[in-house]
């Protein structure tokens, strides 16, 4: 699909309004600006897995990272949020967090950070 000018224009404003959201952030978000209100759970407290087991940790293990978030309303910016507060690190290849997976996939409470590269 051939964007035009205009489009590229509005998604680069839309990102650089996301990266002012969260200042201080040491990865990228890369949820739209429109995903960022969604409930991820309806759940009061989650907790977020963050493995490294990437091939950029191959020759230096690092033990996976848990986060417990609390709060009324766990929408993707909320959690994105607390993670930051929370000393989130993605110090590699894949530090685009995409969303969250559901871990196990019927889980309302346990999650799994998206990474991409």
């Amino acid at each position: 699909m051939c964007e035009t000018e205009e489009q590229i224009k509005s998604y680069e404003a839309d990102v650089a309004k996301v990266d002012s959201m969260f200042p201080g952030a040491k990865f990228v978000v890369a949820i739209g600006l429109e995903e960022l209100d969604e409930v991820v759970t309806n759940a009061k407290s989650i907790v977020i897995k963050n493995t490294y087991n990437c091939y950029c940790y191959d020759n230096f293990k690092k033990p996976t990272d848990y986060f417990v978030i609390t709060g009324e309303k766990m929408t993707n910016k909320f959690i994105i949020s607390k993670l930051i507060e929370g000393g989130l690190e993605l110090d590699c290849n894949h530090c685009f967090l995409e969303g969250f997976n559901r871990y196990p996939k019927n889980s309302e409470c346990q999650f799994e950070i998206c990474t991409g590269s």
